[in-house]
Parts: structure tokens; C-alpha cells; sequence
């Protein structure tokens, strides 16, 4: 017998911030993100001329020691991004959990802040950005799938073949226009606090919209 899941993105959707770009006010504001660091990525961003490409370069935290930013993270977790979580969403979580789906979050963002919401909210299983490490220091680099757009449709693809999952019956929630490749994939996708497109998306497809 196939089992279902829940899926659910992390930034606008479980929190209604962006988890890097917290973190990142934490790092600059308590002096552990080098000017260079900064330069260099802002030097990336001119080149590509497009947000969304230049935040899937992470050179910023090139060199930065992992324990060190994994600590800052948990700092930053406890002083702030727990309390970015929607009240509905331990509620949400623990009726998927009662009904026998296993419930994961898929998310870009960085895997170490990602394992902070997922052990704070005890889901199932957590599919995050990975970065390379060095020495016990990040690259920059990105290890495997990015999951963004198309690539979090193939790892859900992949999650369902590896643990039998029946996608007719899951359930996905996303905010954003790129999560519609996901979405889609799912017998019951919810658009919550969807920008524009989606929610345009979301009302030609009759799909659950949660604000």
C-alpha cells in the first residue's frame, strides 16, 4: 500500500521571511561576514544582472568556518526565525502527522538553517540546499540539485520512488510562482500567501489558496 506526504517550502510558506537573508543581517550585524565576501557576490550579482541566479551563488560564505556559521545559525534560529514560523503551521503539521503522511520541508535554502526548522517542528525528512565544505570551511560551491523550480518537481519525484509515496494522494504547500512545477505534481497542492502569478495560476486550476 503507498503512503502520502505533506510537503512544505520554507520561506513564505512556513515563515513568511527569507531565512537567508535573516541570517545574513545576523552575520553582518554581530561583524562574522567579510567585506570581501560581500563584494565578491555583489560583483556576481552585476554580472548576472538577476537576483534569483546571483542568490544561487553562495561565494559570500566562501572560507567562513562551518562550525562557527552552523553556531551563528543556531543563534540566529533562537532569536529570531523561530518566531517567524505562521502559528498554523505546528497545528498543520501535527494533523498530517495524526492522518499517517510523513510530513517533509523542501526547501533552497541552506541546508544548516533548514535542519533548525526541521528539528524544531519534528518533520519526517528535510531536502535542502547543500554546500560544499573543505577543510571544515565552505567553498562556495553547491553540492547536487539545487531545490528550485523544476529541480524540486525531480526531488519529490525522487522522494516518492524512494519511500513508495502516492503523490495522487499528498499534499504540497508553496508561495511562490516557481513552486508550480512541484505543486502540480501533487493530488491536492496549496498556494499559500502565493504572489502574484501563482495565485493567478492557483485560481485557473481551482487550487486551495491559504493567505
Amino acid at each position: 500500500m503507498k503512503k502520502s506526504c505533506a510537503v512544505f517550502d520554507l520561506d513564505g510558506t512556513l515563515i513568511s521571511k527569507s531565512s537567508e537573508k535573516v541570517f545574513l543581517k545576523h552575520l553582518i550585524s554581530n561583524g562574522e561576514m567579510p567585506i570581501s565576501n560581500l563584494l565578491a557576490w555583489t560583483s556576481k550579482f552585476l554580472k548576472v544582472r538577476s537576483y534569483t541566479e546571483a542568490k544561487s551563488y553562495k561565494i559570500h560564505l566562501r572560507g567562513l568556518d562551518k562550525q562557527n556559521l552552523c553556531g551563528l545559525a543556531q543563534e540566529c534560529f533562537d532569536t529570531t526565525l523561530r518566531y517567524s514560523i505562521a502559528p498554523s503551521i505546528s497545528t498543520l503539521i501535527h494533523t498530517h502527522r495524526n492522518e499517517g503522511r510523513t510530513v517533509i520541508i523542501m526547501s533552497g535554502s541552506l541546508s544548516f538553517l533548514v535542519k533548525l526548522f526541521h528539528e524544531h517542528l519534528q518533520t519526517d525528512i528535510m531536502v535542502a540546499d547543500q554546500l560544499e565544505v573543505e577543510d571544515g570551511k565552505f567553498t562556495g560551491n553547491r553540492v547536487g540539485l539545487r531545490p528550485y523550480a523544476e529541480n524540486k518537481a525531480a526531488l519529490a519525484k525522487e522522494l516518492a520512488t524512494e519511500h513508495g509515496f502516492d503523490l495522487s494522494s499528498s499534499y504540497a504547500y508553496g508561495n511562490h510562482h516557481s513552486d508550480v512545477y512541484k505543486l502540480e505534481l501533487f493530488g491536492h497542492p496549496v498556494a499559500v500567501n502565493p504572489d502574484r502569478e501563482l495565485r493567478r495560476i492557483a485560481a485557473e486550476r481551482n487550487w486551495q489558496v491559504e493567505l
